[in-house]
Parts: C-alpha cells; sequence; structure tokens
C-alpha cells in the first residue's frame, strides 16, 4: 500500500518534472518535509533540484519584519500593560500564569480574526448587543445564553470580579500590541493577522503546495485562498472516505473529516476523487486490531519490548510506529527497547525536569533563598543536601569530606569560612545579594561541570539547563525581571517542567517513538498507541480561558468542540492505512486517571466493521521463597550475653520486637549509622540528653 507522501511525491514529479527549486512545499510541521524528499529523490530515480520546504510558521515569518518575542518576556510586557491599565500591584510570580492564558486568548484571537474591542466589549448590560449589527442572530442566541447568567437578578460577587477584569481586557490587549510593535516584537497571532490585514503579500515562488492540513485558523485560510486566487497554490488532503465521505461516514466519527470536506469543496484537491480513489479508501481494508487494557502506564511502557519483537516488528524499521497519547511514558519505552534493535529514532524531547541537572539546580535556588539564614550562612540541611547531590563531585573532591567533617562535629550553624574546604567549595558557597548575581553564579556553576562526564545525557541536560538560565539572565539585565528571589525561583522551575532536551539523529531510519502530533501525513504498517485514555485522546479539551465559551464560539475562536474534531482527525488518520494496530489503555483509576478507553476505541468497536481483539497485560508475579536466617548462640554469643549486667529498656524492647535486630546491634555490635544533623531537636535527640542529664545526677 502506497503511503499519503509517495502518492503526493509521484504526483509533484508528473506535474513539475525534476527541477523543483521554484515550488515551496507547506507542511504543518517539519517532519513530514524529511520524508518526502526522500520519496521524490525515489520517484525521480535520479537527482532533482529539491524544493524549498517550510512550516506553515515560516511561511508567515517571511512577510513580517517583527519577531515572534520570547515566552518569558512576552509575559513580562504583557504584565507591564496589566499593571499600567488595572493599576493593581500584583506580583509578576502571580500574574505568570494569567499571563500566559491571557497571551493564549489573544493568540486565538488574532489566528482567527476576530474582533476583539467588540469582543471584550462591557458586557454588564445585555442590552448592548440588541443592536449589535455586526453579529449574526445565531451569535446573539448564544451570547444571551452566557449573559443570562449575569443578570440583574444573579449580580454577585463572581459578577463583579469578571466584569471587573472583562472592561480591562480591551486596553490590555491594544496596549500590549502597541508595547511588543514598538520593539519589533509580536506574539505568533499578532504577526499572522499583520501579514494578513498589511496586505502585499507577494510571490517568491512560482507555486505554493501545501499539503496534509486540517483545520485553519482563519489567517491561514486567508493565506491559502490568497494563493489559490493568484493561481500558485495547490492543496494536497491527506483522508479516507471512512470519516469524510457523507454517505459511509456515521455521525459519530464524521467530526473526524469535518473540516477537510468543508476545505475539499472550497480550495479543491490536487489528487482528484476519479484519479485517486484507492488513495483515499483504505480504512476499509484488512488490519489485525487489537485493544489492550493495562493496570499501569509503566506496565503499557515494559510492553513495548514484547509488541516489538511479536511477528518481527522491529525489522521493518521505519514502518513500525510506538505513538505517546502521554509523553510521559518516554523515558519508561526507552529502556524497554530490545537489544537487537539497530535504530530507533524518537521525535519527542527527554523531559529536562526528569534529567540529575534539574534537582542540581533546584538544590543551588533553594540553598540561596529558603536555605539562607539572616546572617548570610547556609542552613546545615541544604548544606548536606547539596554536598550529597552527585553533580558535587564534579566541581570538588573534597565535598564528601567536609560533609563528614559537619557531621562528625555535629556543626549546626557553620560559618561560610568554614565550609571553604578548597576553591570550588568557597565558590559554591558565597550568598548572592541579586538577581542577576544569582544567574551569574549558576551559569558559572554549570560552565565548572560541564565536561566532567561524557555521557550524552549529561552533556545535552546540562547544554539546555545553562542555555534556559542564560536567557532568564539576559531579561534581568534589561530590567524585564525586576521581581524577588523566590519569584525567580519559580519561574525558573516552570520553564524547566516545560523544556524538552531533543534527540539528534536521522529521522528517516529506525523504529519511530512520537507523540501524536508528529504522525501527521506520516504512514506506518506497525502502530502501537499508547495509553489511549479518554482525556488523552482527546487531549486539552478542559484548556483554561478568560474567554468563555459560548463568547468563544459566537466569536469563532477554538473551543472544545474544534479540539475533539482535531484529535478525531489524528486518530482516524494515524489508523487508516496501517495494516497492524494495537491500543492500550490504562484501567487504574488512581493519581487522577479516568480509567476509560478513548471515545474514539469505543466509536471503532461499534462502527469499523472490522474485528477487534481484546487483551489484558498483567504484572507478572513470581513467589520467593524466605529463607530464614538464625545464629546459634555458640561460646562466643554467650560470654557477650553474660557480661551483660543488666539490659536497657531499650534493649529489651528491641529483643521482644526482633530478637535477630538484638543480635546485630547488641552482640555483633553492628550499629544503625548516626541520624543526619538537623537545626531542630528532635524527639530522639531530646530523650538521649534528658536520659544523659538524668544519669549524671
Amino acid at each position: 500500500m502506497k503511503t499519503f507522501l509517495q502518492i503526493v511525491a509521484q504526483d509533484i514529479i508528473r506535474k513539475y518534472g525534476n527541477d523543483l527549486s521554484r515550488i515551496a512545499i507547506i507542511f504543518p510541521n517539519k517532519r513530514a518535509s524529511l520524508f518526502l524528499n526522500e520519496e521524490l529523490y525515489r520517484c525521480a530515480g535520479k537527482p532533482v533540484w529539491a524544493p524549498n520546504y517550510l512550516t506553515i510558521s515560516e511561511l508567515f515569518r517571511k512577510y513580517s519584519k517583527a519577531e515572534v518575542g520570547d515566552p518569558i518576556k512576552l509575559v513580562c510586557d504583557l504584565y507591564k500593560s496589566f499593571v499600567k491599565i488595572t493599576g493593581k500591584d500584583e506580583t509578576l510570580d502571580h500574574f505568570y500564569d494569567w499571563g500566559r492564558m491571557l497571551i493564549s486568548d489573544f493568540d486565538d484571537i488574532d489566528k482567527n480574526m476576530a474582533d476583539a474591542d467588540k469582543l471584550f466589549a462591557n458586557v454588564a448590560d445585555i442590552h448592548e448587543f440588541d443592536d449589535a449589527s455586526y453579529l449574526t442572530e445565531e451569535q446573539k442566541e448564544i451570547l444571551k445564553t452566557f449573559f443570562s447568567n449575569f443578570s440583574e437578578d444573579h449580580n454577585t460577587k463572581l459578577k463583579e470580579l469578571f466584569l471587573s477584569l472583562w472592561t480591562k481586557l480591551k486596553d490590555i490587549y491594544n496596549d500590549f500590541r502597541e508595547r511588543l510593535a514598538s520593539q519589533g516584537l509580536a506574539y505568533e497571532g499578532m504577526l499572522y493577522r499583520e501579514v494578513i490585514e498589511n496586505g502585499g503579500i507577494e510571490k517568491e515562488f512560482d507555486k505554493y503546495i501545501f499539503v496534509g492540513f486540517n483545520l485553519l485558523q482563519k489567517v491561514e485560510h486567508r493565506l491559502f485562498r490568497h494563493f489559490k486566487e493568484e493561481g500558485a497554490a495547490e492543496f494536497y488532503w491527506d483522508y479516507d472516505e471512512f470519516y469524510c465521505n457523507p454517505k459511509r461516514t456515521a455521525s459519530s466519527h464524521k467530526e473526524a473529516g469535518k473540516y477537510i470536506s468543508m476545505y475539499l469543496s472550497e480550495l479543491g484537491n490536487s489528487l482528484p476523487q476519479e484519479d485517486y480513489g484507492a488513495a483515499y479508501d483504505n480504512f476499509s481494508a484488512d488490519k489485525t486490531i487489537s485493544f489492550i487494557k493495562a493496570k499501569t502506564e509503566n506496565i503499557q511502557a515494559r510492553f513495548v519490548s514484547e509488541w516489538l519483537r511479536q511477528d518481527g516488528r522491529y525489522k521493518d524499521g521505519r514502518r513500525t510506529a510506538v505513538v505517546m497519547c502521554d509523553e510521559g511514558l518516554l523515558t519508561g519505552i526507552m529502556y524497554a527497547i530490545p537489544e537487537e534493535v539497530e535504530n530507533i529514532n524518537i521525535t519527542t524531547g527527554y523531559p529536562l525536569s526528569q534529567a540529575p541537572v534539574s534537582s542540581f539546580v533546584s538544590q543551588l535556588l533553594d540553598l540561596q533563598t529558603i536555605g539562607l539564614r539572616t546572617d548570610n550562612g547556609f542552613r546545615i540541611s541544604f548544606i548536606r543536601s547539596l554536598l550529597t547531590h552527585p553533580f558535587t563531585k564534579y566541581l570538588s573532591a573534597k565535598a564528601s569530606e567536609l560533609l563528614k567533617e559537619l557531621q562528625v562535629k555535629r556543626i549546626l550553624y557553620p560559618k561560610n569560612e568554614e565550609l571553604w574546604a578548597d576553591n570550588s567549595l568557597k565558590a559554591l558557597f558565597q550568598p548572592m545579594d541579586s538577581n542577576l548575581k544569582l544567574m551569574q553564579w549558576l551559569l558559572n556553576i554549570l560552565k565548572n561541570i560541564a565536561g566532567k562526564n561524557e555521557d550524552v545525557l549529561f552533556v545535552e541536560s546540562v547544554f539546555n539547563m545553562y542555555t534556559l538560565i542564560n536567557r532568564i539572565k539576559g531579561l534581568v539585565e534589561a530590567g524585564e525581571l525586576d521581581v524577588d528571589r523566590i519569584t525567580i525561583q519559580k519561574l525558573l522551575k516552570q520553564h524547566i517542567a516545560a523544556t524538552s532536551i531533543p534527540f539528534h539523529g536521522e529521522p528517516a531510519i529506525g523504529i519511530q517513538i512520537m507523540g501524536v502530533l508528529e504522525t501527521r501525513n506520516l504512514d506506518f504498517d506497525h502502530v502501537l498507541l499508547l495509553s489511549c485514555n479518554e482525556g488523552n485522546m482527546p487531549k486539552g479539551i478542559r484548556d483554561s480561558s478568560f474567554i468563555p465559551y459560548s463568547i468563544r464560539k459566537a466569536y469563532g475562536l477554538t473551543t472544545v468542540d474544534n479540539k475533539v474534531a482535531i484529535y478525531s482527525y489524528y486518530f482516524y488518520r494515524l489508523l487508516q492505512r496501517a495494516k497492524d494496530i494495537t491500543i492500550a489503555y490504562n484501567t487504574s483509576t488512581e493519581n487522577g486517571n479516568k480509567g476509560e478507553m478513548s471515545r474514539f476505541m469505543l466509536q471503532l468497536m461499534v462502527e469499523s466493521r472490522h474485528e477487534i481483539n481484546r487483551l489484558s497485560l498483567h504484572v507478572g508475579q513470581s513467589s520467593v521463597e524466605k529463607i530464614a536466617v538464625r545464629f546459634e548462640k555458640d561460646d562466643n554469643v554467650m560470654k557477650i550475653l553474660s557480661a551483660y549486667g543488666s539490659l536497657s529498656p531499650t534493649a529489651l524492647n528491641r529483643y521482644l520486637r526482633c530478637p535477630m535486630q538484638f543480635y546485630f546491634n547488641n552482640i555483633a555490635g553492628i550499629r544503625e549509622p548516626d541520624e543526619d544533623i538537623e537545626e531542630q531537636l528532635t524527639s530522639r535527640a531530646f530523650g538521649n540528653i534528658f536520659h544523659n542529664v538524668l544519669e549524671e545526677i
């Protein structure tokens, strides 16, 4: 069976020959371009002048002089606009999550070209919409449904708080855009909208070929129409009759083809149905489909090894895909890859928060915040945590000696000079009196440990952490982050949690391990879809927003309905050309999991007409024989026992509770190590002191 990109490549070579230098091929993401480039070469059978590959984002940016701002700086600029317009003294730390949510809303408004002034109009009085000629009757009804909750009969505190913020959003939106424009910056939606509204989009290439799109934002739709009217556009849609043909599409999964069906009639298709009908009728072909339920996510990750070995799936290389609906499974999957697999390609990044350097930086920040005493010394518990961290050995070989000395001497409040066993520890235990010095201190420490380990993950994680901290340092230097130390710490931790370490390799070789979004335009023979639970597939249908659902719907913004339709398309498109499909889901209801299979799996069971195998994964358990440990009371043991004139209450309790523990502790002299020194006096330590005092008295 031919893949979608093979069919596209054949059609492009047939139409334009081997010189594609004057053609731009636009994808939703970069990944598919690597595979199409290889298919073009295969179809031509000889070298070709490659086309220009662009993502839709890169295409928009070519027509704008503005740059998309750094995410942290965008929130800082929005915070300035928020304080200016509202006059509130909200801290940046508290505002940060709101700010990201507001930017997301503004981005959605601009990408869908909604009238922000009217959308953010004062909604205190419903009658303002009675003569709103810019709204259709349907939009008015949608808004009235929402505003009925804000009638005078329901004049609650919630309403007052909502309206007090709502009335300011228009001014915040306009001030924020002006602030960015004065710096030559923009957020993505702002840049897209200005490209469309300013016009002047000139052709740089003879043809613009758009491949594999689904839902189009209004700015994208306008751009597509512009090039079509210029006679410079071609469109290749990836779909199947199963969810796009009205005569064959069941009502429950017609959402998968909702948008493509609409664009087919408006923009046309470069692969006409009459010539390429077979390319769009693959879902009904014979398939082996299995649904597997598992008790935990970890079991699913471990199952990857067995699944790849079954029927030699791993031998098919890039025709085999392991797709994660929950990308948190990546670490477990990486350790489950069989040894016989030579090549793998991981499209998602390794979470920086799971790398050891993350805990190291976290402890460094704790040392300089909650670990700092009022006399500029450091608290012993934070000193101990840092000295025991594996990365500290890369800074100083004397870290272990210092820790042992502190414990032996029971030093609870060490002076900084007592920690300076060498120059590296002297640089480590220095109080920082400003955010700029704190950032530079972190950078210096990361520089010192870089290169001390040749492990690839170590090198990449340190580099990515250094880059992230350097970005924040730049904002502090520029005066963008004029906040307290705790806020800097929280912001840095938030961005560490959102950062991934990219994997390097040849994407077109080996088994593909990917997230759902990376599967667009790609086809596989063998598919293992993991963690396909309701809440993961579809995902993100509970996104937070300042704009209520009814208003979003009335103004054509992205809603839950759009997101469900998008993920429905991703699900069916991934499976339509696959021959061997395994879908696993988690039945556990712990840790917030629903334990329900995805609604799309239920649709397959009812409407696909494919036979589906139902299987379960169980944890393999084997009984372990308990071997009793015995020590005979030989002459040596009896000699030690006879030497006891009396037994303390502690020794007697130990013997009654566990004779073996009594043997190790009191006879063999094998004792537990001393407790770590603590600033706070524990109950046990106080009891020991009290008993010793009484004995002395």
